[in-house]
């Protein structure tokens, strides 16, 4: 060869090699054939070239999301660097060849990668990440994060990136159930720009905290200033108490070396409604302890199997099937008995979606959240069973409802379903009518409609509707949902200048409009009460009736016109007889 020719390709070999560079990571991966979260190894070579994007060779065993997530992080990270993309050449080799990859959960991952390889600068040796990327550069919610971190786990990762999520919400609950389980920290970044300092080991990660603590103030919080004589205090400070111990029971069963502040947490916070039910917030008490309980559950059962979840969600079921003995209803206990049957209800409807959601769960991500959805409704059938009870201590008088409540439950449920669709309370109120409680369907029709409502929300408009609500309700659940109005409202004066200001403000609202639908409901029952002395007429049978009766009428009505008839012509028949005779008395 010509001395000259081959020192020009030596220089060239030199220059490609000068400017070649190659890179890895190791990253959590969906692979179609495997149900669990596993690290693959991803290796990227960048070399100059004409912009061409090679991932596997061609290998027709990677899926459209990765393929995409690719040609995304390309695209960010040369933008990134304000560098030509048509420069370079990319060879990304994912995992093995014989691999069936898919997803776009290594979107993050594969930009990082792409910088390393632009830069010539190493990554951090020891750890992982998870999270799509967009062409802005913002990091995307992913799915099987607990199995992730077990695999990250495996090969004992510092820490792991993640996505941003909002603390208390389920995917949270879930990074820091996955950290703590697997000592493992996991830094949260919302884009590539927070990610990048630990990702080439320049910062160091710190531990997600779990924070839940709410301060309610309980000692600014005045007494509850509303009585009603006629709504069995005692009952409900009993149901409220039941809850409290409910909710305590679950927390006692957490593990308190792995989640120790989560369990201490959870405690103080009970402690602060017991404090506002010593006030005479029986039910605000009750329900912020009942919205705790499923957190409590979470992490009880945070190391559970797809079959123990089935077996979890299955004892429930059995539970809340069993409760089918409804106490007879009295002129005084029916909103303990409607209240059982209402919640008994809600808790059919969760568990239902309880179930949907564990059968299509793939990974141990879905197992939580399926029994994070169920663990209300054990609570809501515990919470009847004691209704139950309560209802049958007070006793009174037999009382059934009249057709009229049926008439008026499936009138409002066909206008509720048009305006809401299969929503849980709209879902509940069709399962009641389904078993013949209508006055049950009309309470939860009454959430719906409550709930639901987007109406703006002012505060001085607020503290009217709540004082017009506490003057006016009657009724346990009607007074009890006025004083939490009357609570929240309280809270958002005691609050003016926090984040959680307009979230009481709507709640002191919301629960300020439940208190006047419960009331209306309410009214509209005891209106229908028929004593069981009294015979009540089916109405099938009623409806036979009313037909006989409509053909008795115009057989009647047939009948009086003939009988008007025979007397016309008897008349006539008698005038031309009498003229007859008087005839022939002339001649």
């Amino acid at each position: 060869m010509n001395p000259y020719k081959l020192a020009v390709l030596i220089f060239v070999l030199l220059e490609v090699q000068a400017y070649a560079y190659t890179t890895h990571i190791k990253a959590p991966a969906v692979f179609l054939d495997i149900d669990r979260g596993v690290l693959t190894n991803i290796t990227l070579s960048v070399t100059p070239g004409n912009g061409a994007i090679i991932v596997n060779n061609g290998s027709s065993l990677v899926g459209a999301d990765t393929l995409q997530s690719v040609h995304t992080a390309v695209d960010y990270a040369t933008n990134y660097l304000n560098v030509s993309e048509d420069k370079y050449k990319f060879v990304f080799i994912i995992g093995n060849n014989d691999s069936n990859v898919s997803g776009p959960s290594a979107g993050l991952a594969l930009t990082l990668l792409t910088l390393s390889g632009l830069e010539h600068k190493p990554l951090y040796s020891n750890f992982t990440v998870t999270g799509t990327i967009s062409s802005n550069g913002s990091v995307g919610q992913v799915g099987g994060v607990f199995d992730k971190i077990q695999a990250a786990r495996s090969i004992k990762s510092r820490f792991v990136l993640v996505p941003y999520a909002s603390n208390a919400t389920s995917e949270y609950l879930i990074y820091y159930l996955s950290q703590q389980a697997y000592n493992t920290p996991l830094v949260e970044v919302d884009n590539v720009s927070q990610a990048i300092p630990y990702a080439f080991g320049e910062e160091s990660p710190t531990w997600l905290s779990f924070n839940i603590t709410t301060d309610y103030k309980p000692g600014q919080i005045q007494n509850a200033s509303v009585v009603c004589p006629s709504c069995n205090g005692t009952g409900f400070a009993q149901l409220t108490n039941f809850t409290f111990n409910l909710t305590k029971n679950e927390i006692s069963t957490i593990n308190g070396t792995m989640f120790g502040s989560v369990k201490s947490q959870l405690s103080s916070q009970l402690q602060q409604y017991r404090q506002l039910a010593a006030k005479g917030y029986y039910y605000t008490g009750a329900d912020l302890a009942f919205i705790e309980d499923p957190t409590a559950f979470l992490f009880s059962n945070y190391n559970a199997s797809p079959s123990t979840a089935a077996q979890i969600i299955d004892k429930i079921s059995t539970y809340c099937s069993s409760l089918n003995y409804t106490p007879n209803m009295t002129a005084e206990n029916y909103e303990f008995v409607v209240g059982g049957e209402t919640r008994l209800s809600w808790a059919m409807i969760t568990l239902s979606a309880a179930k949907s959601l564990l059968n299509a769960s793939q990974t141990s991500d879905g197992v939580l959240l399926s029994l994070q959805e169920a663990a209300p409704a054990l609570s809501w059938c515990a919470a009847t069973s004691e209704m139950y009870n309560i209802s049958a201590s007070i006793g009174g008088n037999t009382i059934t409802m009249s057709n009229k409540i049926k008439s008026q439950a499936l009138t409002q449920l066909s206008d509720e379903r048009s305006a809401y669709g299969n929503l849980l309370y709209v879902d509940a109120a069709n399962y009641s009518a389904s078993n013949d409680d209508y006055a049950a369907a009309l309470y939860s029709l009454a959430y719906a409609n409550t709930f639901y409502n987007t109406s703006q929300i002012d505060y001085n408009a607020t503290q009217g509707l709540v004082s017009n609500t506490l003057a006016s309700a009657q009724g346990i659940w009607p007074t009890q949902f006025a004083l939490q109005s009357s609570f929240y409202l309280s809270e958002a004066g005691l609050n003016k200048n926090s984040p959680y200001y307009l979230e009481y403000v709507s709640n002191a609202h919301s629960t300020a409009l439940l208190a006047s639908s419960l009331d209306s409901v309410n009214n509209e029952l005891q209106a229908n009460f028929v004593p069981m002395s009294v015979s009540v007429i089916p109405s099938s049978v009623t409806e036979q009736l009313d037909q006989i009766s409509a053909e008795l009428s115009t057989i009647t009505y047939i009948l009086v016109i003939i009988m008007t008839l025979i007397l016309i012509i008897f008349v006539i028949l008698l005038y031309l007889i009498v003229g007859s005779r008087g005839r022939i008395k002339r001649r």
